[in-house]
């Protein structure tokens, strides 16, 4: 569980590191950081939390120590642990738009909004062209309501991993999203046909155009996609695939279909 956490951190702020500047380079405590840093990519999380109290006894206000060890925090729930190290990031380093970033990061996690937006605003007015910052100031934005803006940001995100030539289907299907719930039908089918291509063996594309052509009253085009996203892995369940399957043959007619489809859902119910 722990690497999956921090697999999953590394792609969220892997865009918004910074070189490390030449004070950083030259700290007492940057050996053990670096080091700290071999071990954490090869999932060696206890050893490299060792290291990085090492590093930070030589030097306190070792940034990227400090960041580091506050994603470490993260993945395994400390978040008050990463909130003191980032703001002791962010009092030596004001400037760092990675400590600010993760500052905004930790307090979207434990839905906490406004401070979140605050902390990632500030984040994107240091680096505007971080795509990470971007899409959490968002889904910040969203989570409040804030439609208009959030679907601004997700463009905006959209547009800077192009431009950095990493573009993630995850960033395409939270537009996607927000543009399903807007009846902007014709956008999200653009968006979902360029997430499958990214992403071919996900399922959540397809899971999200069942959702689409359920909603545009197509629902043979919906089955389709709801049985190829079931052939597939994902972060969507099965339970969740049955469910709009169901859906989509009751609406056209395949009540065979949908009452296979009912029976797994149940034993899935019941195998809980």
């Amino acid at each position: 569980m722990i690497a999956k956490l921090i697999v999953a951190l590394t792609l969220v702020c892997g865009t918004v590191v910074m070189a490390q500047s030449a004070g950083e380079r030259t700290s007492a405590g940057y050996p053990a950081y670096q080091r700290a840093n071999k071990l954490s990519t090869a999932q060696k999380y206890q050893d490299s939390m060792n290291a990085l109290d090492e590093a930070l006894s030589l030097d306190p206000d070792l940034v990227p120590a400090l960041t580091l060890r506050s994603k470490l925090a993260m993945a395994i729930n400390r978040y008050d642990v990463a909130r003191k190290d980032l703001e002791r990031a962010i009092a030596a380093d004001p400037a760092s738009s990675y400590a600010r970033f993760l500052y905004g990061f930790q307090f979207y996690r434990q839905n906490e909004i406004p401070a979140a937006i605050v902390a990632l605003e500030k984040a994107r007015q240091l680096n505007p062209r971080d795509s990470a910052t971007a899409l959490y100031l968002g889904l910040a934005k969203e989570s409040l309501g804030n439609n208009t803006a959030a679907l601004a940001l997700y463009r905006e995100a959209i547009r800077l991993e192009e431009s950095a030539g990493q573009l993630h289907a995850d960033t395409l299907l939270v537009c996607a999203r927000l543009l399903l719930l807007l009846g902007e039908y014709d956008d999200e089918e653009l968006l979902l046909n360029r997430a499958v291509k990214i992403a071919p063996a996900s399922r959540d594309p397809h899971f999200e155009a069942c959702r689409l052509w359920l909603k545009k009253g197509d629902p043979a085009r919906a089955a389709k996609e709801g049985e190829i996203a079931l052939g597939l892995r994902g972060d969507i369940t099965d339970r969740q695939v049955r469910y709009l399957l169901v859906q989509a043959y009751q609406a056209a007619g395949r009540d065979a279909d949908a009452a296979r489809h009912a029976a797994a859902l149940q034993a899935l119910e019941q195998g809980k």
